[in-house]
């Protein structure tokens, strides 16, 4: 699969899977550190509320500052102020969780600099007939990064409390600097990477087509999901089966199990088949879903977490595919850069986290026990009307 590849392409690759290792030090353990201070939902809620307002921040900082800098050097800004982050987060301690919403700004905005500029670096030099094998190769170096960097972390930061060789706060302490370094080099990997100049003098879309506004649609709503899914399974996982090693070692086993899939899959999908794997996604979690509705346990939280990670990254390598070829259509005259596509797309998606974050806090204040035990059930509920929007979308690209 590598061989079709291009040099600026195999070493874009590179960089992403040093941030694959780097990235569960910043957002996932970011997230039980927090979760050590008080033990509480709401905390985690209002970090990635701040989070995803400082995602859509930094991708409209991003639009002012590429008048000036280079992708390549905003998206190497990107790595290293997310790194920032967690060695602030640890600094905190105790009143960390006093901080959470602008700890998750802050970071927020770190990643909208490097998800702008790596969406927009992507979509670039992916254009033509090998567009979903690189992003299926992504897919799979970020899932295996995903399984070696969470289970190492997780059973590194309880290993010295349980033979007393070093304290939760040093582990934390050590897995905050290792990550910085980590996405330094991954910075260093893109410093060099640039598009076409870019003078983008206004940010807004003009002239959108209704193609466009479905598209919208269909990522706000994919954002709805998406915002309750970034606090809801780490809160199960907690409650259920342990603390940051349990945490490690649920992340890794789903993210094997989605190399796997999207390893088999790579080279056989076509782009009528996306539907068909959302539909595929839709099926396995559901299973998953009512078994831990209905029997409430851990065993049950095991078998939801090995249905979800079986067909995780069918969902996100379709979406994300689709995405990238209605921005291709709708740019096909070039009237306007590919990164006010972008930035539309991550404005919508972001407003539909926030909506997903506060119903999750709306429900859990009025029943926390039925949001955690038929969140899952939720989630699925919202990502049917996605389905058909989906399904249109892949049909308008068809006719192009």
């Amino acid at each position: 699969m590598f061989q079709e590849l291009s040099a600026i392409q195999k070493r874009l690759l590179g960089s992403f899977f040093l941030f694959g290792l780097a990235s569960p030090m910043v957002v996932v353990f970011s997230g039980t550190y927090l979760w050590r201070q008080d033990h509480n939902p709401l905390t985690l809620a209002l970090f990635s509320i701040g989070n995803y307002i400082g995602i859509s921040t930094g991708f409209l900082m991003n639009a002012k500052l590429l008048r000036v800098f280079g992708s390549g050097k905003l998206y190497a800004l990107g790595c290293l102020l997310q790194g920032v982050v967690p060695m602030v987060l640890v600094a905190l301690g105790a009143h960390a969780s006093d901080f959470a919403l602008l700890l998750g700004l802050t970071l927020g905005i770190a990643q909208g600099f490097f998800w702008a500029n790596r969406n927009a670096i992507t979509s670039k030099i992916t254009e033509g007939p090998y567009r979903y094998r690189f992003i299926s190769i992504e897919t799979a170096l970020a899932t295996l990064a995903g399984i070696l960097s969470p289970l190492l972390i997780g059973w590194f930061i309880v290993f010295g409390e349980t033979f007393s060789s070093y304290t939760i706060e040093q582990a934390y302490q050590i897995t905050s600097v290792i990550g910085f370094v980590l996405l330094i080099a991954s910075a260093r990997f893109a410093w060099s990477f640039e598009l076409e100049p870019q003078d983008l003098s206004q940010i807004r879309l003009q002239h959108v087509s209704p193609v466009w506004n479905k598209q919208r649609l269909l990522e706000y709503i994919n954002g709805i999901a998406g915002g309750m899914e970034s606090v809801l399974p780490l809160i199960v996982i907690l409650l259920f089966l342990g603390q940051e090693e349990a945490v490690g070692t649920v992340k890794s086993v789903t993210s094997l199990l989605s190399a796997i899939m999207i390893f088999l899959i790579g080279k056989r999908v076509r782009h009528s088949h996306h539907a068909t794997l959302f539909k595929i996604w839709m099926l396995a979690n559901t299973v998953g879903a009512i078994v831990f509705a209905i029997w409430y346990s851990p065993f049950a939280a095991l078998i939801y977490f090995l249905f979800a990670g079986l067909v995780g990254s069918l969902r996100w390598s379709s979406f994300v595919t689709v995405m990238y070829e209605v921005i291709d259509r709708e740019n096909m005259d070039k009237s306007s850069h590919r990164f006010l596509y972008l930035l539309d797309r991550e404005i919508c998606l972001n407003l539909g986290r926030i909506t997903g974050l506060l119903m999750f806090i709306g429900i859990y204040l009025a029943n926390p026990d039925f949001l955690i035990r038929f969140g899952f059930v939720m989630i699925l509920m919202i990502q049917l009307f996605t389905l058909g929007l989906l399904e249109e979308q892949i049909q308008k690209i068809a006719q192009k």
